[in-house]
């Protein structure tokens, strides 16, 4: 069994444009606090960690629940208004719905999605590229607020119970790569704005990307457990 976990922002969803901007108005809005927008500088590169240490670098203590709902709710509303502008569309990142939904259907993969977003803002972005977070194995930054702990959500969630043989994320950021090397996982990067000996621009070479992960091609009876056939091992990796 092979687990393969996405990020959703950049890695599925082309959706970096807009969605940190809004997530930092919505602070402003709520909070009349400005915040830094450069995430690298954060302690967790989540939508719930990034609030805690804004938070704590304000002298804002105590319990910061009732500062996590309003920003939610006003976040929400902000992504959910954008996408009505746009008929609720979103381009996605090339190939990526085609690539998951080949995966998901496979009796040999599990599939999970961890992101540092919301929950709530995170399905509406995957939706809006036709993909079902209802049947993704979801894990978002509702559940935690460290990347990690969010991958290992969505691997109990993916997996159910069943054992992985390797497990692989895929993300487009530096920190996508370091969470990945903490929990020992391979990591595949996405895009241009991380470096990484596996990398691709997008999931349109479904051989190449087959080859990185070195996955059979499943026959009819390999869906019964009685046999495969291998499939390619090339890769294009760079930084």
């Amino acid at each position: 069994m092979d687990l393969l976990v996405f990020d959703v922002d950049g890695t599925l969803v082309d959706s970096e444009d807009f969605d940190g901007i809004l997530y930092a108005q919505a602070i402003r809005t709520v909070l009349e606090i400005d915040i830094d927008e450069d995430w690298s500088g954060y302690r967790h590169q989540t939508d719930s960690g990034i609030l805690n240490e804004v938070l704590d670098r304000n002298g804002i203590g105590g319990d910061h629940s009732l500062a996590h709902d309003s920003v939610r709710r006003e976040f929400i509303s902000l992504v959910a208004d954008y996408l009505a502008a746009r008929g609720d569309r979103l381009p996605e990142v090339p190939g990526a719905r085609a690539f998951v939904s080949r995966l998901a259907g496979r009796p040999d993969v599990a599939v999970g999605i961890a992101t540092g977003g919301w929950k709530e803002t995170a399905a509406m972005k995957l939706r809006a590229i036709d993909l079902d977070p209802e049947t993704l194995n979801l894990a978002s930054g509702s559940d935690a607020e460290s990347r990690a702990e969010i991958m290992r959500t969505a691997a109990t969630s993916a997996l159910g119970g069943r054992s992985a043989d390797r497990k692989t994320y895929f993300g487009n950021r530096p920190w996508d790569r370091e969470a990945s090397r903490r929990l020992g996982w391979q990591f595949i990067g996405i895009g241009p704005d991380v470096e990484h000996s596996t990398r691709f621009d997008d999931f349109l070479d479904r051989e190449s990307l087959d080859g990185a992960l070195d996955l059979t091609i499943p026959t009819v009876a390999a869906a019964t457990g009685t046999g495969s056939r291998p499939g390619s091992t090339g890769h294009r990796s760079g930084a």
